[in-house]
């Protein structure tokens, strides 16, 4: 049985993005707050790193700091927490997620790129200004989708996720050696007049008036492509606004060294050019 509709499917290759809804309980949620709770204490009070993955630590400014002395802004971002937590891991495994982005891949199975902890605190956050991810990352197609989960409600006053629709399919916004092609989940149609690659600079400028934000209540989620064009505002409220962000790739990518070779979940594995991406670290999940 589908879980998204047609009318869903068509509305996220259209839009590049897709607000799948509620996917989690209040209680599931506050049981995902508290464990982040837990592994942010333990992670300013830790001195030992060695039994952690590498890239869990990216994102972490601790400059030497002794665990009496440091902050909480020590540390900005966790990545893959789903090797440190078997919790966050089970929401990776979520079939209602899962299930949804396999039927936008054509029911590929999917394996886990990576995740990311991303928080907004009040009075201690930024702009995250416009930009899409594929090109950030060393894959070699741009098939990813992004589930963006919320663990607090997500609104434009305290920095949501704003897209760009239909950016991920217009050659306008991409550079010109972009592969926009409809296998990859997308129809390429240009929404206006200008050259490929005309607005690929512009974009980067652009801000909450050029964007649509998706709001979300904890436990929802959305969903964006890799070429979607996204941004989040300041959190200007006194409340935190915490996301789980996990990116799903299509069993079957490769490794593309040149495109970003110093990315922390793969700069340390060594991995040959053209690689499949398989294995321990990056397992099937539905």
């Amino acid at each position: 049985m589908s879980i998204l509709t047609g009318e869903q499917r068509e509305q996220f290759y259209r839009d590049g993005y897709l607000r799948l809804g509620k996917v989690l309980e209040a209680e599931q949620v506050e049981g995902l707050r508290a464990e982040l709770d837990r592994v942010i204490k333990q992670e300013q009070e830790r001195e030992d790193y060695s039994d952690l993955p590498p890239e869990f630590a990216f994102g972490h400014d601790r400059k030497g700091q002794s665990k009496e002395t440091r902050s909480v802004r020590a540390i900005h971002q966790f990545v893959n927490m789903w090797k440190v937590s078997p919790l966050y891991e089970q929401v990776l495994r979520n079939p209602l997620i899962t299930g949804a982005i396999s039927e936008l891949m054509d029911d590929t199975p999917l394996r886990i790129w990576h995740d990311q902890i991303i928080s907004k605190p009040p009075g201690d956050n930024a702009h995250f200004q416009c930009h899409h991810d594929f090109y950030f990352w060393p894959l070699d197609h741009p098939t990813m989708i992004t589930c963006w989960l919320a663990l607090d409600d997500a609104t434009p006053e305290n920095g949501c996720m704003h897209v760009i629709p239909g950016s991920h399919r217009d050659p306008r916004f991409q550079p010109t050696d972009c592969e926009l092609r409809e296998e990859y989940h997308l129809a390429p149609v240009p929404m206006g007049e200008g050259e490929p690659a005309s607005l690929y600079q512009e974009v980067r400028t652009w801000g909450v008036e050029n964007s649509k934000p998706v709001r979300l209540k904890a436990g929802e989620c959305m969903f964006h492509h890799c070429l979607n064009y996204h941004l989040t505002p300041h959190n200007i409220t006194e409340n935190q606004r915490r996301a789980f962000v996990m990116i799903f790739m299509p069993d079957g990518t490769r490794y593309k060294h040149s495109q970003s070779p110093n990315h922390p979940c793969t700069n340390y594995l060594n991995l040959e050019d053209s690689v499949l991406m398989t294995g321990s670290n990056f397992p099937l999940v539905g």
